[in-house]
């Protein structure tokens, strides 16, 4: 069994400065960098962050929203997303939204199924995407993926079809 370790505040008793140093050093502002929030830009930067997050925390250069992912990654898990139920399977449809997770689809890889997008952004996908059979469908300003194919009505949703390629709105 080991020894019962004494506390700081009581190894030091006796000493004068209880480990400060020399006996002027925790005197004043000076001690404490300042008075109140002194320094915020500067010396105390760090944590000002913690106290205002909102306002001085760093923002990431990251741009916020942007979930993008590879065309033939997305084509290899249809099937995971449609038994997690965010896709649908009609026929030998995959209806593919933003509720999947996604607002982006990049070019890369293959299409092996007929898959329908209804998602913001595309590259060069739209071609790939009709060429198998699928189609791409441009979900309007202010869509928001709670009314979709996956079992809610579609009649109120407005969507433009597009076939071939389309330059992506500006």
């Amino acid at each position: 069994m080991g020894d019962r370790k004494r506390r700081k505040k009581n190894k030091l008793r006796g000493q004068r400065t209880m480990g400060a140093g020399n006996s002027k050093n925790r005197r004043g502002a000076g001690g404490r960098g300042g008075r109140g929030n002194a320094g915020a830009n500067k010396h105390k930067f760090h944590t000002i962050g913690r106290l205002k997050p909102r306002k001085f925390r760093l923002k990431s250069d990251t741009k916020a929203g942007i979930h993008a992912i590879q065309l033939g990654r997305l084509d290899a898990m249809l099937d995971t997303l449609v038994a997690k139920g965010k896709a649908a399977k009609e026929g030998d449809k995959y209806i593919v939204d933003r509720r999947s997770g996604f607002t982006k689809i990049l070019s890369q890889g293959e299409a092996t199924h007929k898959i329908i997008l209804r998602i913001n952004a595309a590259t060069k996908t739209i071609a790939k995407i009709t060429a198998k059979g699928g189609k791409f469908e441009f979900a309007k300003e202010g869509y928001v993926a709670e009314e979709s194919a996956l079992g809610d009505e579609d009649e109120d949703l407005e969507f433009e079809e597009v076939e071939g390629e389309v330059e992506g709105k500006k």
